[in-house]
């Protein structure tokens, strides 16, 4: 399985994996993805989030309430 590493949630011990800059200034430029994917091989389970925590946090913090309000 080839992700972005963003989007890698966890990973039970038996995965193999390995970091690879993405190849292409097209695709570095317009791919959408970081500089970076993730390759996981082997047997085992993963679980993968649909969007990165960075940007998870960005979406919630509006609505998180402060104590001035």
């Amino acid at each position: 399985m080839v992700l972005d590493q963003g989007h890698l949630a966890a990973m039970e011990e038996s995965v193999q994996f390995d970091i690879q800059r993405v190849k292409g200034v097209k695709n570095i430029l317009f791919g959408g993805e970081g500089l970076f994917l993730t390759t996981l091989t082997g047997p085992g389970k993963v679980w993968i989030q649909t969007m990165p925590i960075s940007r998870l946090a960005g979406a919630i913090i509006p609505y998180i309430p402060t104590g001035g309000n």
